[in-house]
C-alpha cells in the first residue's frame, strides 16, 4: 500500500488517497514490441513522454471502472448492453445493437449482457501488455489473449494506441477537464476488446441508428446507418403507468434525462469519467500537472522500467529456458536465474531398416533452481514416441560375404516426436500441477552401445500453473508459463542392450 507521508502537500495527500481506493488488480506491462498478429514491426519504443502519458491515462481509467458511480451507472443503465462475434458490418441482419430506445429486438435477447457480469470483468484481476504503435494504418489495436485453458484466475489482454491518441489535450481539450469522447474512445474501444468485446453491440461502438422522419436512415447500400456520439431515448420506457421510474435519484446518477442517455459502454464509461473529474476525484488531475515540482530523481531511469514501476501491483520476473514466474511482494525486482536438470528415460528401439526406426519410452525429468532465497523444483513424468530417422550407418564387418551377420558400428541421424507429460512445481512450499504435450527432436549419434543425444522439447498447449502463499500482510505468487516459447534443451547419453 503507498501513503503519503505528514509533510507531503494536499495534493499529493490526494493523490495517494485516490491510488489507494482502487480495488481493481491489474498488472500493465510496457512492452518494446508488437505481438499484434501482422504488425508485428508496427511499433515504437516508449519515450519519457509516452511512458508518463500512458500511465496517467491507465491510472485515471481503472480509477474511473473501479468507481462506485461507473458500477452503479453500468447496473442502473436504463437501456441494454449487447456483444456478438458475428460479423455485423458486412451482414446487416446479424447486427444485434439497441435501437434508439436502448432495446434490441425480440430475436435478439439472447445477445443481451449480464450488467453485473460486464461490472466483474472490467474489475477482474488481469495482465495487460501495451505498446505504442507506429505506421500500423490504424489508431489503436485490442484483443483478449487469455488462453482458452488458463487455470490462474487472471484475464490477459493486449493494448496499443498511437503516441498521439495519448496526448491529453486531444483527449481533455485545451483546459485538460473537458472530455472529448471522439478521442478518448479510441482507448475505451481498445480496452473493451481486451475483455473479449467484439463490434457487433454496443461494448467497442455506441451505434445508435440514425433516424429521419421517424425510420432509420439508410445509405445507398441499404445497410441501415447507425451512429457514435447519439443518446437514446428511453422515455417510452419509463415513468408511466406500470412502469418503472426513470433511474436518476441514485447517489451520483449520470441520467438526468430520459432523452439524452449516454449510450452504450463508451457513452456510460465517458459520462462518468467526465463526472469524476468535475468531482476532482481521479489520481490525475491534468489541470494541475503543470504547476507541479518535477523531482528529478534518477535521470538515467531507463523508461519502460519506470513505466512499469509507476503502475500495476509490484512484480518479479523469472526467466529460464522453459518456464517464466512472475512473482509478486512487498518489493519490485527482476532477475534471471537458469533452470538445470537431470533426466532418465527407459524404453526400447525398433529399427525397420538402417534408415528408419521406433523408439517408445518413458521419462522422468528433474529440474532446480534458486533465486531470490526462493528454491524452484519442477518433476516430470510421462511417456513418448519418436521416429529414428539415421543417414549413416557402418559396420566393422561390411564386406562380410553375405549370409554372414553384419556387426554394427555407428550410425547417425535424427530423431523427432511427441510425449506426454505431466509437470509439478513445486515453490512456495506448494505443489501445482499441470500437464501438457511436447513436440521433441534433436540428433541421434550412436557408437556400438553407446547412444547420444541432444535436441529440444516443444510444450505445444500454452498454459499457466500459479502458486500463491498468503501471509498476514503479504501475498506471494509464482506463475509457472508453459508454451512454445518455453522449450527445454537437452543431451542424454544412453546404453543401448
Amino acid at each position: 500500500e503507498a501513503t503519503s507521508t505528514s509533510i507531503s502537500d494536499t495534493n499529493t495527500q490526494r493523490v495517494f488517497e485516490t491510488l489507494n481506493k482502487i480495488k481493481t488488480d491489474l498488472v500493465v506491462n510496457y512492452r518494446n514490441e508488437n505481438k499484434f498478429k501482422d504488425h508485428e514491426n508496427h511499433w515504437e519504443a516508449f519515450t519519457p513522454q509516452t511512458a508518463e502519458e500512458f500511465t496517467n491515462l491507465m491510472l485515471n481509467m481503472i480509477a474511473v471502472l473501479d468507481s462506485q458511480s461507473w458500477g452503479d451507472a453500468i447496473l442502473n443503465a436504463p437501456f441494454e448492453f449487447t456483444n456478438s462475434s458475428t460479423d455485423c458490418d458486412n451482414d446487416p441482419s446479424k447486427c444485434v445493437n439497441p435501437g434508439v430506445n436502448g432495446l434490441v429486438n425480440s430475436q435478439n435477447k439472447s445477445y443481451v449482457l449480464n450488467k453485473q457480469d460486464i461490472v466483474n470483468k472490467f474489475r477482474n484481476k488481469a495482465d495487460l501488455d501495451v505498446v505504442v504503435l507506429k505506421d500500423s494504418g490504424v489508431v489503436g489495436l485490442g484483443s483478449d489473449i487469455t488462453p482458452s485453458n488458463n487455470d490462474d484466475g487472471k484475464h490477459y489482454g493486449q493494448l496499443g494506441v498511437v503516441a498521439s491518441a495519448l496526448d491529453p489535450k486531444k483527449l481533455f481539450g485545451n483546459d485538460l477537464k473537458t472530455i472529448n469522447l471522439e478521442d478518448l474512445r479510441t482507448i475505451l474501444h481498445e480496452f473493451s476488446h481486451t475483455k473479449g468485446y467484439g463490434h457487433n453491440g454496443n461494448m467497442t461502438y455506441q451505434r445508435v441508428p440514425v433516424m429521419k422522419n421517424g425510420q432509420v436512415e439508410r445509405d445507398n447500400n441499404g445497410k441501415p446507418k447507425d451512429s457514435d456520439g447519439l443518446p437514446y431515448n428511453v422515455c417510452s420506457l419509463y415513468g408511466g403507468s406500470n412502469q418503472p421510474a426513470f433511474p436518476s435519484n441514485y447517489p451520483n446518477s449520470i441520467y438526468h434525462n430520459c432523452a439524452d442517455v449516454p449510450a452504450g459502454f463508451l457513452g456510460v464509461t465517458a459520462a462518468v469519467w467526465q463526472q469524476l473529474i468535475n468531482q476532482n476525484a481521479l489520481p490525475i488531475n491534468y489541470a494541475n500537472l503543470g504547476s507541479q515540482t518535477n523531482y528529478n530523481l534518477n535521470a538515467s531511469l531507463n523508461t519502460q522500467d519506470l513505466a512499469n514501476s509507476m503502475l500495476g501491483t509490484i512484480q518479479k520476473t523469472f526467466v529460464t529456458s522453459s518456464v517464466t514466474n512472475h512473482y509478486s511482494s512487498s518489493a519490485s525486482q527482476s532477475f534471471r536465474s537458469p533452470i538445470l536438470g537431470v533426466n532418465a528415460k527407459i524404453g526400447y528401439q525398433n529399427y525397420f531398416n538402417d534408415f528408419i526406426g521406433l523408439a517408445y519410452y518413458g521419462i522422468v525429468k528433474y529440474n532446480y533452481s534458486k533465486a531470490l532465497n526462493q528454491k524452484f523444483q519442477q518433476l516430470s513424468y510421462g511417456g513418448g514416441i519418436d521416429l529414428l530417422l539415421d543417414f549413416i550407418t557402418t559396420y566393422s564387418n561390411k564386406n562380410s560375404p553375405i549370409g554372414v551377420q553384419r556387426n554394427f558400428s555407428s550410425s547417425f541421424g535424427i530423431f523427432g516426436g511427441l510425449r506426454g507429460l505431466y509437470n509439478s512445481y513445486y515453490v512456495l512450499n506448494k505443489v501445482k500441477g499441470s500437464g501438457n504435450l511436447d513436440v521433441a527432436t534433436g540428433l541421434n549419434y550412436r557408437y556400438k552401445h553407446s547412444k547420444y543425444s541432444v535436441g529440444i522439447s516443444i510444450p505445444l498447449i500454452q498454459r499457466k500453473a500459479s502458486v500463491v502463499s498468503s501471509g498476514g500482510d503479504y501475498t506471494n505468487s509464482f506463475v509457472f508459463n508453459e508454451g512454445a516459447s518455453h522449450f527445454k534443451v537437452f543431451f542424454n547419453y544412453g546404453w543401448v542392450f
